[in-house]
């Protein structure tokens, strides 16, 4: 093992740890602080992106920590929470071994200092607590120092908005719960975190590169929408392929992109409601993304200029203005961030993207459509003359495509649209051995879960 500290703890205990792993730790412990017992700026420099966070982490440790001292044996036996499944467990703390990497993380973030299951789950979470929270979560993804402090909190305090919903407080479990109803990459991305951290793992967290700047999107948007969308997380690269103030001839450009575009897009929109609102915040930020399988189309014009001899279609059939497929959403942004996912409803036709301008010679509504009900009724249009149009709205009665919920403050029908950004998705190249990675995470995810409903279980009846 090659150093007496890790010869030391396994004379005298079975770790969770391979030597391999105890010499990594031991490698780390030394540099954290010239191999003494750690202080609390030793983290600082490890957490670039998250410098609060690691003076909470240390103050945890100490805390934890038999003799309120972090040497090296302390240090193994609280790394063994953080980076190993209760099945591994040796030297943990038995009241912390059934929680979850991302409530580990939410207790530190939040400087909870409890030490047991009910006093934990009771212990209440503010909304500027709960914000926090989140910001620090998002704040992993940024891969270095953060900047722009006051842009980066609006992602954090939209998702805040959603989960707290008014309230100003509420139980750590319901907290967890309802960021992970979010955020549902959460967990898997705070027990990656720690590995990147602590054993080095040199797979990289990342979120999609923009081609070029926006007036909307940034790091921490990207980290929501990766942290709660399957698809997104395949994606390598946004490149603009629009953007505009909105005008009236918008919808011919965009015809264009939606028509010769082989690949996915992702719509953003900014509303306004009023020339008063003129703070960020108080504006609305919506939008979608559509999913789109060059090998399979709907879309009447993308049929025609893939087969212009009319070889697998002809002009009898039906001439569809839909396109997309269930892998599409639409989501809101601000001030609440939610996501809304394809139901699979058949009864939809499936409406995920919806498109027509004059161009095509087809006698339908002229304009742009996400979700509805297949019969000529969109969760989101925007007609013909986008720019100051009573018909462009929001509505949000009528979608068996996407999930029901409000887009934007219930009150709001109609739209001021004050910006639009299209941008085409390039997607990650797929590694096979990484793809069966993580299939078997995912499954050891739920063995471990499973292991620790029995343990629980048998404890209760005890």
């Amino acid at each position: 093992m090659g150093n007496s500290k890790s010869k030391e703890i396994t004379k005298h205990a079975k770790v969770a740890f391979t030597p391999e792993q105890l010499q990594q730790l031991e490698q780390l412990f030394a540099g954290l602080n010239g191999g003494k017992d750690l202080v609390e700026k030793s983290f600082l420099s490890h957490f670039p992106e998250n410098p609060d966070f690691s003076i909470k982490l240390f103050n945890w440790m100490v805390e934890r920590s038999p003799n309120h001292q972090v040497d090296y044996t302390n240090f193994v036996i609280l790394l063994e929470l953080l980076l190993k499944e209760l099945k591994d467990y040796y030297l943990g703390d038995y009241k912390f071994r059934n929680l979850e990497k991302f409530e580990l993380f939410a207790l530190i973030s939040l400087e909870c200092l409890e030490n047991d299951k009910d006093s934990i789950n009771r212990f209440m979470v503010s909304y500027s607590q709960g914000s926090i929270v989140i910001r620090e979560l998002l704040n992993i993804y940024s891969g270095g120092q953060i900047t722009n402090s006051q842009r980066n909190d609006l992602a954090a305090r939209s998702v805040t908005n959603t989960i707290f919903d008014q309230k100003d407080e509420m139980p750590f479990n319901q907290f967890v719960s309802m960021t992970k109803a979010q955020l549902i990459y959460a967990n898997k991305l705070c027990k990656h975190y720690f590995n990147v951290k602590f054993l080095g793992d040199q797979s990289h967290i990342e979120i999609p590169r923009l081609n070029t700047s926006s007036f909307i999107l940034n790091d921490q948007v990207l980290a929501l929408l990766q942290l709660s969308s399957p698809d997104f997380s395949k994606i390598k690269q946004l490149q603009l392929q629009f953007s505009s103030s909105v005008s009236n001839d918008d919808l011919d450009h965009i015809a264009d992109i939606v028509i010769n575009t082989q690949k996915s897009l992702l719509f953003i929109f900014r509303n306004r409601e009023d020339e008063s609102q003129n703070d960020t915040f108080q504006q609305q930020v919506f939008g979608a993304y559509i999913s789109i399988d060059p090998t399979l189309e709907t879309h009447y014009i993308r049929r025609k200029l893939k087969d212009p001899m009319n070889i697998l279609y002809n002009d009898n059939d039906p001439k569809s203005l839909y396109f997309g497929d269930e892998k599409s959403f639409i989501f809101s942004l601000l001030p609440k961030y939610q996501l809304f996912m394809s139901t699979f409803d058949q009864r939809s036709k499936q409406c995920f993207g919806y498109i027509n301008n004059r161009s095509f010679r087809v006698d339908q509504p002229l304009g742009l459509g996400f979700g509805g009900d297949g019969k000529g009724n969109h969760r989101i249009w925007l007609d013909e003359n986008l720019k100051g149009n009573s018909t462009c709205r929001i509505n949000n009665q009528c979608d068996l495509t996407y999930e029901m919920g409000y887009l934007l403050e219930p009150h709001i029908e109609f739209l001021n649209l004050t910006c639009i950004e299209i941008w085409s998705v390039e997607e990650k190249e797929v590694n096979p051995l990484l793809q069966s990675k993580i299939i078997e995470a995912g499954k050891e995810d739920m063995q471990t879960k499973e292991v620790g409903e029995q343990k629980e279980s048998v404890i209760e009846q005890k």
